[in-house]
């Protein structure tokens, strides 16, 4: 009787102790990839047509000038063959301006004239005394280089210009005797006349030996 009272509390012992539960591992989903959206560019929205209704005393032409299109345009776009025929509620689509290439026209360029120089010889003073002998020469039109020009008798004399610029209205003596040059006076360093002949003539030319002046001696 004892062993079964002893048996009867065993088995109760093992019943009231708490049985171990199994941890069971929980998995957290990850979360879900972002997903990119591309947002489509939405095309040039097409220009909504002009709608016009043909009016009583319309002309084709007045609608085209009212809406600054080209009558032939407004034609082909609303298939008229005969632009004197339109109807008075007639719907016309007003087609858009046309775009017209700008030209570029260069501006024009103006050649500068090419104004011969000249000048005049305007006396000689002092023939025929080399020290007092002068040829004066004035330049009545626009500046120039005298360089390398020549003044000449009949007689085969020739005085070359040194490089000399003349101003305009200005003038320069050419003396026949000593000295020492400026931008007035030139010397020509002659120890004997040169314009002593009566019905000499003075020649001045430039360096090609194109003449620009001449006077005659009396």
């Amino acid at each position: 009787m004892f062993k079964h009272v002893v048996l009867a509390l065993a088995l109760f012992l093992v019943a009231c102790q708490p049985q171990q539960q199994t941890s069971i591992p929980t998995y957290t989903a990850a979360p879900p990839m972002a997903t990119v959206t591309h947002t489509p560019v939405p095309p040039d929205p097409t220009p909504t047509p002009i709608i016009y209704v043909v009016q009583a005393g319309d002309s084709l032409s007045g609608i085209a000038l009212k809406f600054d299109v080209p009558v032939e345009a407004l034609a082909e776009a609303n298939g008229i063959d005969d632009p004197n025929v339109i109807k008075e509620g007639q719907e016309l689509v007003i087609p858009g301006p046309t775009a017209v290439p700008t030209v570029t026209v260069p501006p024009s360029v103006t050649p500068t004239p090419n104004v011969p120089p000249k000048l005049e010889i305007v006396e000689v003073i002092g023939r025929g005394a080399p020290t007092a002998e002068t040829v004066i020469v004035a330049n009545l039109g626009r500046s120039v280089s005298l360089k390398e020009w020549t003044l000449r008798d009949s007689q085969g004399n020739v005085f070359i210009f040194p490089n000399l610029f003349l101003a305009e209205g200005t003038e320069v003596r050419i003396h026949t005797g000593q000295g020492d040059d400026t931008a007035m006076h030139l010397y020509w360093n002659r120890d004997t006349a040169v314009w002593e002949e009566q019905g000499d003539t003075v020649v001045l030319a430039d360096e090609r030996g194109v003449i620009y002046a001449s006077k005659t001696l009396d």
